[in-house]
């Protein structure tokens, strides 16, 4: 059945051809993608002796997988670690982050012709895949070089699973080729089950992007309000937003009493400047992180046009939103404002963090609205009730302390796959990430 898939693939590639040529964002990485490895990974992936290619497909994927790529690097220091992405942003962090010592480069398309010529460079011993990448014709051509297969921190979300069920004597097949399934929760472990999966291959680690959050130290949190020219004002923070959500959190800003300020972080950087102009639109000043601007005038806005500097700006904030919730997204990261103790309102669309939203709301530390006008009122009620939002942060804070320790089990089932002795892991157990305490 690969060779039906394969011709539809090639179909579909064939018809994306003008998109991807004409989109700078979609060119990126394109020789890569289509099966051209760089003579220096080749070389490198030459000379090592045991390889493993991590694959995480943006930034999301990467910072939550991040932890677990350092405590294996410590733990596992005789492999050469590959690492792929699927986008240039991804690509950037990754760089930034392991590039001193892990190869990175694109991930292939899912054709057989880039499949092959990437798998025959590297011959890694194991390809770990984080959270959602299913690709068919990959997992094919790993299962027939021996090559093992696994998913950490792995997740599909119940629209996914219906989305699958439909296709199930397909997706079955490609999920009983992978060795061992690290899931982020129970529920996530049944839907793995039940897709095919082996029984005996599928663990509940836990969530690593929640080992994974790094908090600024205090005096890192008193600086960076400093440079931004912020004292005790009530601050809002929109983290990872999509089109619309910024014109709602436009509006709840409207509507508070001053002193207040907004602090706005778009999810893509090819929206910044949109961001900024309806910030304009809105009859204020935006101020942008990339220009080293800080808040002067009453009516400053702040744009967070950069990657990566998102979960120290949720340190400055009094209310966190958390985007691609009111926008039909399903929702990001809903726990990183808890690191600072930051109490979190988010939309109605968490489908993307399904279990973490439900096991919040079930301890009455997440705010969750319908819509903009909702939102407004909460973040109204939330600016006059201090003594309300301390009960929701040290509540997620408490949420997210509990919830510590998914790297460590993600550690052990990759040592088991790897078969190399558990002691070696327990030694190397991954220190705590989370630094900071609320200022």
């Amino acid at each position: 059945m690969i060779w039906p898939y394969y011709s539809l693939i090639s179909l579909g590639l064939a018809a994306a051809a003008p998109f991807l040529l004409w989109r700078e964002k979609a060119r990126a990485g394109l020789p890569q993608k289509l099966g051209r490895v760089p003579k220096r990974i080749g070389r490198v992936a030459s000379k090592a002796e045991k390889r493993i290619w991590f694959h995480t497909v943006s930034v999301g994927e990467f910072n939550a997988t991040y932890p677990l790529l350092e405590a294996f690097r410590q733990s596992h220091p005789d492999y050469s670690v590959f690492i792929s992405t699927a986008t240039a942003t991804g690509q950037r962090l990754a760089e930034e982050k392991v590039g001193d010592w892990a190869t990175v480069f694109y991930f292939p398309f899912d054709l057989p012709w880039s499949v092959k010529n990437w798998l025959d460079a590297i011959k890694p011993e194991a390809v770990v895949i984080a959270e959602t990448e299913i690709w068919p014709g990959f997992t094919y051509e790993c299962k027939k070089r021996g090559i093992k297969l696994c998913i950490v921190n792995g997740r599909i979300s119940p629209r996914s699973f219906k989305r699958y069920q439909v296709i199930s004597g397909f997706i079955n097949g490609v999920l009983a080729r992978f060795d061992a399934i690290g899931a982020q929760s129970e529920a996530e472990a049944v839907r793995y089950r039940t897709l095919g999966a082996n029984p005996d291959a599928v663990v509940n680690c836990g969530n690593m992007k929640i080992d994974g959050i790094r908090t600024l130290s205090t005096e890192g949190q008193s600086q960076l309000r400093e440079d931004l020219g912020l004292s005790d004002e009530f601050v809002i923070v929109g983290g990872s937003t999509h089109e619309g959500e910024e014109t709602a959190l436009l509006a709840a800003y409207n509507a508070q009493k001053p002193p207040c300020r907004l602090i706005l972080a778009p999810r893509h950087p090819e929206r910044f400047q949109r961001v900024c102009d309806l910030v304009e639109a809105n009859g204020c000043r935006a101020r942008r992180y990339t220009r080293g601007d800080r808040f002067e005038q009453p009516n400053d806005i702040y744009v967070l046009d950069t990657i990566g500097q998102l979960m120290a700006f949720y340190s400055v904030g009094s209310v966190a939103f958390v985007g691609g919730t009111l926008a039909p997204i399903g929702g990001h990261s809903l726990i990183e404002p808890f690191g600072y103790s930051i109490p979190v309102v988010c939309g109605p669309y968490t489908e993307k963090t399904r279990d973490v939203a439900r096991s919040l709301l079930e301890r009455r530390a997440l705010i969750q609205v319908q819509d903009a006008t909702q939102l407004a009122q909460q973040i109204s009620r939330l600016a006059a009730n201090p003594n309300e939002r301390l009960r929701l942060g040290a509540t997620g804070r408490t949420y997210l302390n509990d919830s510590q320790g998914a790297v460590n089990r993600t550690l052990l089932l990759l040592n088991s796959l790897l078969e190399t002795p558990a002691q070696e892991v327990e030694e190397a157990r991954p220190k705590q990430l989370l630094h900071g305490e609320r200022a």
